[in-house]
């Protein structure tokens, strides 16, 4: 098992006694894992007074091995330079450096949900950053989460999917059935055939490839917590994303911190994470209580219950509802919602997503024509 950066600083704290050289060389993959792990080590290092430098991988190689193995004298010649006076280091331009960027991120830049007028909506899909997604209880966030990281993982993504409120084998229930003629409730309850179960849970892993880690704390899920599990989980995966249900369930990171100050920190750590792995971070919400009330007016920026943070600080702001006051009264047959984007800060606000859910085939579909009309289109950024 790879050392996580936690076991890795306490070995160091063990041995700080000892004359360290003049600078520690820190060599960590040249993905976006790899750059977050550099990155998290150096705060902790220089905050013990360890100079250290970050390894220029030569040649594009993805890492130490590739690069030892190829060319060891490039190798030699990149820790050389690592190491030297800063004065004489030749600094990369900012075109040099975007362009690193852009290769670290590879092809995950852009990630199908699988939904095309989602997709369409988001200029191919979800991106890097924070997304979070709003509705009032029982409407299906959960579910339109989990299809999306189950259509992620089956494009080859790693998902780490952070279950709160449900149990990670309801979870599991329902992604089994999707799309099926079961429901979750029967295959929980155990009444249907072991053969059939085992055809159900086999067709789920095989179409996931094993890629979704659905996660159930053990215990209160506080920030410090959420921090030590995702950055763990980046470390060991390539192009990971992470999916939380639901961001008021975090534990406070204190005892004594209101309701609000305890959702401000649970934004303020998946912000956080977002930006130190360059990942898509997908987080239900609850609305506050204006948007349960008949005749309330439609959800806006300041409906997600007790963080201000939410409107700020996401880069792109869902809201799930009915289409119309009609569709509220419909007991069977699909549920038709609507999609609304209240922020995108890459890209324009205001577009409606139709939607038809299934509840009983645990299924998001494009929704029909009859969308609800789309309000002006702007851009916050």
């Amino acid at each position: 098992m790879r050392p996580t950066q936690e076991s890795l600083i306490q070995k160091i704290d063990e041995y700080v006694p000892v004359a360290w050289p003049e600078r520690v060389i820190l060599a960590g993959d040249a993905d976006a894992a790899g750059q977050g792990m550099n990155e998290k080590l150096r705060e902790q290092l220089t905050a013990r007074g360890i100079a250290c430098a970050v390894l220029a991988l030569p040649d594009g190689c993805k890492d130490v091995n590739e690069a030892l193995v190829r060319n060891r004298d490039a190798l030699q010649a990149a820790c050389e330079a690592a190491i030297a006076p800063q004065e004489v280091q030749q600094q990369p331009t900012l075109e040099d450096e975007f362009l690193a960027y852009l290769g670290r991120r590879g092809g995950a830049a852009v990630m199908s949900t699988g939904i095309a007028g989602l997709d369409k909506a988001l200029d191919g899909g979800l991106h890097a950053g924070l997304t979070v997604l709003g509705a009032v209880s029982s409407m299906g966030k959960t579910s339109l989460m989990l299809q999306m990281a189950d259509t992620l993982a089956s494009a080859g993504r790693n998902v780490l999917f952070i279950t709160i409120e449900m149990s990670r084998m309801e979870l599991i229930a329902k992604s089994a059935v999707r799309g099926t003629k079961e429901r979750a409730r029967p295959l929980l309850d155990g009444k249907l055939s072991e053969e059939k179960v085992r055809g159900l849970i086999s067709a789920y892993r095989k179409k996931t490839g094993g890629r979704v880690e659905l996660w159930e704390p053990d215990a209160l899920l506080t920030p410090a917590f959420l921090d030590e599990k995702v950055s763990a989980f980046c470390e060991q995966h390539e192009n990971p994303v992470l999916f939380l249900d639901y961001l008021q369930l975090v534990a406070p990171a204190r005892a004594g911190m209101t309701e609000k100050q305890t959702a401000d920190a649970a934004v303020a750590m998946i912000k956080q994470l977002a930006r130190r792995y360059d990942m898509p971070v997908i987080a239900a919400s609850s609305l506050n209580r204006e948007a349960y009330r008949p005749g309330s007016a439609e959800p806006g920026l300041s409906a997600f219950k007790e963080s201000g943070s939410v409107e700020y600080s996401a880069d792109l702001l869902l809201v799930l509802k009915y289409r119309t006051d009609a569709d509220k009264e419909i007991k069977t047959g699909p549920r038709h919602l609507v999609l609304t984007i209240l922020k995108n800060r890459f890209g324009a606000t205001g577009e409606s997503v139709p939607l038809d859910y299934e509840p009983e085939k645990e299924l998001f579909r494009d929704g029909a024509a009859k969308a609800a009309p789309r309000t002006g289109r702007n851009i916050i950024r």
